[in-house]
């Protein structure tokens, strides 16, 4: 059998290790490691992707059309940023069901900006990086569900 290597599969484990607590030691609350980890990688490749896109943003050798899409994208990955920021607080304070709205605002977020290059010759710049941030936020919401059952 082939080895798992998916850093949510090996990271995640919904039963507490022995030594783990599982209470937050401010507040006294349950603890939301696996979510604030999954939305902490969701929350950097948005950031990273963000940059990217400033990055390309900086030729000016781009066609007009490309480079709408990107300024569009660019919006539109702050504003996942934004969205995945509000996640994390509303995870702090135990909301989970906002926490599921606002990742998949930045899921939305992500599917517009890919959807700004269907006419453009420019539609496969950012098509990984769009699909590892949609998965990194899938993520978030697998976890947050288990979370929700707990």
């Amino acid at each position: 059998m082939k080895p798992v290597t998916s850093f949510a599969l090996l990271s995640f484990n919904p039963q507490p290790h022995p030594f783990s607590p599982r209470i937050c030691c401010q507040c006294g609350h349950q603890s939301n490691r696996e979510g604030i980890i999954a939305l902490t990688l969701a929350s950097s490749k948005a950031a990273e992707t963000s940059q990217y896109i400033k990055t390309l943003l900086l030729n000016k050798t781009l066609d007009p059309v490309v480079d709408q899409a990107l300024s569009d994208c660019s919006d539109q990955y702050l504003d996942a940023v934004q969205q995945l920021g509000d996640a994390s607080s509303e995870l702090l304070e135990d909301g989970r069901k906002d926490v599921r709205a606002s990742v998949k605002a930045g899921i939305a977020a992500a599917q517009s900006c890919e959807n700004g290059f269907k006419e453009s010759s420019g539609s496969e710049i950012l098509v990984s990086r769009n699909a590892m941030f949609r998965q990194l936020c899938n993520n978030v919401l697998v976890i947050n569900k288990l979370l929700e059952e707990k």
